[in-house]
C-alpha cells in the first residue's frame, strides 16, 4: 500500500507579507502541516500541485522549502501558473525531481514510491511575470510522459492545471490548452489510476480517458463556485483542505482532510453515538 498526501495553492509570499495584502498563507501552510503531521503518521510521499508562492518571489520559495522541511516523508513537488519554474527549481534543489530535467524548461519528474509510478507533470508556462495563466504540458512533455507510462507500473499523476472544464468560467479560461493532446495520451495506456491537481481551489471530480481526475481545495483560500453568471468571481475562505491518496492492488482511493477541526468528535458505542469529553 502507498499513501500519498497532497497539498496544493500555497501561494506563499515572502515572511510577513499577506497575500493580496489580507490572506495569512504562511500561517495557513504551517497550520496544515502540523495537522497532516498530527494525524497521518504513514506517509509515502507529500505531493505539491503547484502554485507554491504566489509572485514567484526567491524569499517566498526559500520559506516553502523551510516549512515543507518539516514532513517526514519525501515532498515532491510541481510549479504552477503563479511559480517562476527557475526560481522554484533553485529553492528546491534538495528535493525530490529538481536534479534531473529530463524535458528542457520542464519541471517534470517521475518517481517510484512503495511500488507506484508518481509522475509529476509540469502544466505551467512560466509566465508570471506577463500575468499569464493557463497551463500548458507541450509536445516534447507530452512524449516523455507516453514514453514514461509504457515502462511505469500502477501509475498517479500530479499536475495543477485539471485537464477538464470545471464549469467554473474564470477558470476555465486559464485552464490547459493542451487536454486533448494529454487525453489522446493516456488513451493509450490502462496504468494510470488516478489523476490529481489543484488550481481550481474546490473539490471537483471528473474523468480523462476513463481515468478518474480529482481537483482539490488549496491549503488557504478557494474560488468561489460560480456555475453560473449571477454568481461573480472570487475567492472564499471556505475551510483549507487536503489530500490523501491510497493505492492498493491496482485500486486508488481519495479522500478530502479539512486542517481545521470542528468541535469534538462524537464516537459510537454500540451504535450509539456518545459525546467524547476528552
Amino acid at each position: 500500500m502507498a499513501v500519498f498526501v497532497q497539498i496544493t495553492d500555497l501561494h506563499l509570499r515572502p515572511p510577513g507579507i499577506l497575500t493580496l495584502g489580507r490572506i495569512d498563507t504562511d500561517r495557513f501552510l504551517v497550520d496544515a502541516i502540523d495537522a497532516i503531521n498530527q494525524r497521518h503518521s504513514e506517509i509515502d510521499a507529500v505531493i505539491v500541485t503547484g502554485d507554491v508562492t504566489d509572485l514567484g518571489e526567491e524569499d517566498a520559495y526559500n520559506r516553502a522549502a523551510m516549512l515543507l522541511a518539516r514532513f517526514g516523508a519525501p515532498v515532491i513537488a510541481i510549479p504552477g501558473n503563479h511559480d517562476s519554474t527557475a526560481t522554484l527549481r533553485a529553492a528546491f534543489a534538495a528535493f525530490p525531481g529538481f536534479a534531473d530535467e529530463p524535458v528542457p524548461g520542464k519541471a517534470c519528474h517521475a518517481h517510484t514510491v512503495a511500488g507506484v509510478t508518481l509522475i509529476a507533470l509540469d502544466t505551467s508556462v512560466d509566465q508570471i511575470a506577463e500575468n499569464v495563466h493557463h497551463g500548458e504540458l507541450g509536445e516534447a512533455q507530452l512524449a516523455w510522459l507516453d514514453a514514461t507510462l509504457k515502462t511505469a507500473g500502477p501509475t498517479l499523476i500530479a499536475m495543477h492545471h485539471p485537464p477538464f472544464e470545471s464549469g467554473i468560467g474564470f477558470m476555465d479560461a486559464i485552464g490547459l490548452n493542451d487536454a486533448r493532446a494529454f487525453a489522446k495520451v493516456l488513451a493509450r495506456h490502462e496504468n494510470v489510476l488516478r489523476i490529481v491537481c489543484g488550481h481550481v481551489h474546490r473539490t471537483i471530480v471528473s474523468e480523462v480517458s476513463g481515468v478518474p481526475v480529482m481537483a482539490i481545495p488549496g491549503v488557504a483560500h478557494q474560488v468561489s463556485m460560480a456555475l453560473d453568471e449571477t454568481v461573480p468571481m472570487g475567492l472564499a475562505m471556505e475551510p483549507p483542505a487536503y489530500g490523501v491518496h491510497i493505492v492498493e492492488n491496482g485500486r486508488a482511493v481519495s479522500h478530502i482532510g479539512y486542517v481545521e477541526r470542528y468541535g469534538t468528535p462524537v464516537l459510537f458505542e454500540n451504535n450509539e453515538p456518545v459525546a467524547n469529553d476528552g
